[in-house]
C-alpha cells in the first residue's frame, strides 16, 4: 500500500513541474523561435515602408494640386470665376440700358403713328424689349451658381492646405466646414433633377 502511494505522488510531482518561461529579450529567444521572429519583423518593416511611400506620394499629389504660395491653383480659379461674374454684370447692365432706350423710343414712336398697323409694329418692339429684360435674369442666377462654386473651391483649398501641413508635421487648427445649406432656407438655384424644387402649387399655397 505504501509503494502504490509513492508512485501516485511521483506522477503528480512530474505533472506539476514548472514550465520554462520564454524570455522577452530577442537575444535570449531560443534558436527554434528566432526564424519566425525575424520573418515577422521583416514583414512589419515592409508594411511600414509601403505606408511611408503611400503617404509621401499623397503628399506630393496634394502639393501639386494646391500649387505654390504665389500661384495657388484653386484661389486662382476662384478669382477667374469672380472676374467672369463681374464681366457678366457689366455686359448685362449695358444690355438693360440699351433695351430701356429702345423701349422709350418705341413708346415715343407709337404716340406719333396714325395707323393701327404702325402702332402694332411699335408695340411688337416693346414686347420684344420686355423679353430681353426677362432674359437678362440669367446673370443673377448664373452669378449665384458661380458663387457656390467659388465657395467650394476656397473650402477645398483650406482643407487640402491643412492636410498638407499635418503631413509635414505642422499642427494647425482649422475650423469645421460650414454646412452648405440650411434645410429651411433657399440656397440659390438648384440643378435640374435635384430635389427640393418648388412647384407652382407650392408657391400658390404660400399666398393662400
Amino acid at each position: 500500500m505504501q509503494r502504490k502511494v509513492f508512485r501516485v505522488e511521483q506522477m503528480l510531482a512530474s505533472r506539476r513541474a514548472p514550465v520554462p518561461r520564454v524570455s522577452a529579450d530577442p537575444a535570449k529567444v531560443p534558436h527554434a523561435l528566432a526564424p519566425q521572429h525575424d520573418r515577422s519583423s521583416d514583414t512589419l518593416k515592409n508594411e511600414v515602408a509601403v505606408l511611408r511611400e503611400i503617404v509621401a506620394h499623397n503628399r506630393r499629389d496634394i502639393a501639386l494640386l494646391i500649387g505654390h504660395d504665389k500661384d495657388r491653383h484653386m484661389p486662382r480659379s476662384a478669382g477667374e470665376l469672380g472676374a467672369a461674374i463681374a464681366g457678366m454684370e457689366k455686359a448685362t447692365q449695358k444690355i438693360l440700358e440699351e433695351a430701356e432706350a429702345i423701349d422709350e423710343r418705341a413708346r415715343t414712336l407709337s404716340s406719333t403713328l396714325k395707323t393701327d398697323y404702325e402702332r402694332g409694329l411699335a408695340q411688337d418692339i416693346q414686347d420684344h424689349t420686355v423679353r430681353v429684360y426677362e432674359a437678362c435674369n440669367f446673370q443673377d442666377l448664373s452669378g449665384q451658381r458661380i458663387a457656390q462654386v467659388i465657395e467650394m473651391l476656397n473650402l477645398l483649398d483650406e482643407q487640402l492646405s491643412a492636410m498638407l501641413a499635418r503631413c509635414n508635421g505642422q499642427p494647425i487648427d482649422l475650423p469645421s466646414p460650414k454646412p452648405c445649406a440650411d434645410d429651411g432656407l433657399l440656397n440659390g438655384p438648384r440643378l435640374d433633377g435635384a430635389s427640393g424644387h418648388a412647384s407652382q402649387r407650392d408657391i400658390d399655397m404660400m399666398f393662400d
